[in-house]
């Protein structure tokens, strides 16, 4: 007697499906907050990237400050007659603005990937899924900051030139590396390698770890 091999495909396939669908369902609620809470959640990693960059080229910035979504960089150069020159020479200082959302995305991306998990599993609302989610946070933050500082250097490389260059003895290739790396790279890739660590035990990614080994 033959076994027909479609109901055992059609118990599992269901749920990858269902872990999708609650990813896009949970993705609207957590772009919401993101949008609305943007300055909040920018807030802990624009303040310890001003410590680092202050402390780092304390002669080149003067600021990195938080309004709203927006960062401001602000150095202690200007410009007069095309040349960069001090900012008192200048009378005003140059700054470059920074728009946080192009790196914090990772958060709202990562919390729907997070809540999805624990929803499918029967698990959400509870105490181990918010702690669990605190630590995953712990783990991005770190990257957030990394980026914040990588477009930061971008900005003061290209607006300052040689002035910046000379000053921070950082060669413009690694900026770039730098730039594209934690901009493009970390921001979407961060909060799924994080997800699948946490996720590591779950029934859902030991099934998808199975079909990829069969």
């Amino acid at each position: 007697m033959s076994t027909d091999p479609t109901p055992e495909a059609s118990t599992e396939s269901p749920s990858l499906y269902y872990f999708v669908g609650l990813v896009f369902l949970w993705l609207i609620p957590c772009f919401v907050v993101w949008v609305s809470l943007s300055s909040l959640l920018a807030a802990p990693a624009v303040w310890v990237a001003d410590l680092i960059l202050t402390s780092a080229l304390p002669d080149i910035i003067e600021s990195f400050t938080l309004a709203g979504p927006q960062a401001l960089l602000a150095t202690h150069f200007g410009e007069l007659d095309g040349e960069i020159v001090s900012a008192q020479v200048a009378g005003y200082r140059l700054a470059y603005p920074l728009n946080t959302r192009i790196l914090t995305y990772s958060i709202p991306f990562y919390a729907a990937l997070h809540f999805a998990t624990q929803t499918s599993s029967g698990s959400s609302g509870n105490e181990g899924n918010f702690t669990g989610f605190g630590k995953g946070l712990l783990l991005l933050y770190p990257l957030l900051v990394l980026g914040l500082i990588s477009v930061c250097l971008k900005n003061l490389m290209l607006g300052l030139g040689p002035v910046f260059i000379d000053s921070a003895s950082i060669g413009a290739s690694v900026i770039g590396l730098m730039f594209q790396l934690n901009t493009l790279m970390v921001p979407p890739l961060a909060p799924i390698l994080v997800w699948a660590w946490q996720s590591r035990d779950s029934a859902l990614l030991q099934q998808l770890l199975a079909k990829t080994k069969g």
